[in-house]
């Protein structure tokens, strides 16, 4: 027998077809509410002049029935590396039998969970949330792939000595094996060529519009400014703007554990962020964020690619930032 949930979820659909049989069969349900809705529904039907048949003969109900009535069942996914900056936020609508569940989880650059959560929705409460999703974008996240990215993220946090939520565990029997590698993006073969070859003089908007300057200290900057400040310890706010690029540039090279952030938790960040844009239709900036990525992880240094002192600068401006706050709560 369905759910008094689910059945109050049908009862507006059936008056709107008049389906007064249906109303008749659910007026002595052992739900209170589901019989108080189905009664009110057919006094409604019964004053717009339509027949109500006798009680002894209803229409029995069935899981198709209730199928047919919860609409698309198909499971829908976005993700949104916007609300948190520095994290990417996978959320998943995964229709069950009579309900659905709504995974929220948050992986940080280096595939790592930092929060999951579990809501049960009804299916009133999945449409909401699919039309607000549908007046931002149309297109959707493929679901398979965001399960494997939860799930693969899960492996990486528990591989690097960290425990995950308990409600992840509780869900892995509905999110399905963990892939034997990191899933590739859905994007490969979506987006437009276009002409793009970054340098620090053309690479500022990209970088934006990946909202990396909106983006917390992902990477430690400290150990390179110190450098910068030996090697050129003559160099300050008042000297020419090239200068002082190329000495970030000069302090950034041969960093090793620099070079392993841009790789790893810098270039997903990057390609999480062009999956947000190709959401919003903007695929020639997606296209380009994506190309930053790709230089990233190809560079056999990319601590030395001409154009990535510009993010190292927004990196440098979070770490003050940052530091100040710090401070200021002391």
């Amino acid at each position: 027998m369905a759910s008094g949930p689910a059945l109050l979820e049908s009862i507006p659909k059936l008056v709107a077809a008049r389906d007064a049989a249906a109303l008749v069969a659910l007026q002595d349900h052992d739900d209170k509410q589901v019989r108080k809705a189905a009664r009110k529904a057919i006094h409604t039907l019964r004053s717009k002049g339509v027949t109500i048949p006798e009680a002894d003969a209803p229409r029995g109900w069935s899981a198709g029935d209730l199928k047919d009535l919860r609409g698309d069942l198909a499971a829908v996914a976005v993700i949104d590396t916007e609300s948190t900056p520095g994290l990417s936020r996978v959320m998943i609508s995964a229709p069950q039998e009579e309900r659905s569940y709504l995974w929220v989880a948050a992986i940080s650059g280096r595939d790592q969970i930092v929060d999951f959560a579990t809501y049960v929705q009804t299916d009133g409460q999945r449409s909401r949330m699919i039309r607000d999703w549908d007046r931002g974008s149309d297109r959707r996240v493929p679901a398979d792939w965001a399960r494997a990215r939860i799930r693969w993220a899960r492996e990486q946090t528990l591989s690097s000595g960290f425990a995950v939520p308990r409600q992840l565990d509780d869900m892995l029997v509905h999110l399905g094996e963990a892939p034997a590698s990191r899933p590739t993006s859905f994007l490969d073969g979506v987006l437009p060529p276009v002409d793009f070859t970054p340098d620090k003089d053309n690479v500022i908007m990209t970088l934006a519009n990946a909202r990396v300057n909106v983006w917390p200290p992902v990477i430690d900057v400290e150990p390179m400014m110190r450098r910068v400040n030996e090697k050129h310890p003559d160099l300050n706010e008042q000297s020419p703007e090239d200068a002082r690029y190329d000495a970030l540039l000069d302090g950034a090279r041969g960093d090793e554990t620099l070079r392993a952030d841009l790789k790893a938790q810098v270039a997903n960040l990057l390609e999480d962020s062009a999956i947000t844009l190709w959401l919003g239709g903007n695929d020639v900036e997606a296209a380009k964020v994506r190309v930053l990525a790709a230089e990233i992880r190809l560079a056999a240094e990319p601590e030395a690619l001409p154009w990535i002192g510009r993010l190292l600068g927004f990196q440098i401006a979070s770490t003050f930032a940052y530091l100040s706050r710090q401070q200021q709560g002391q």
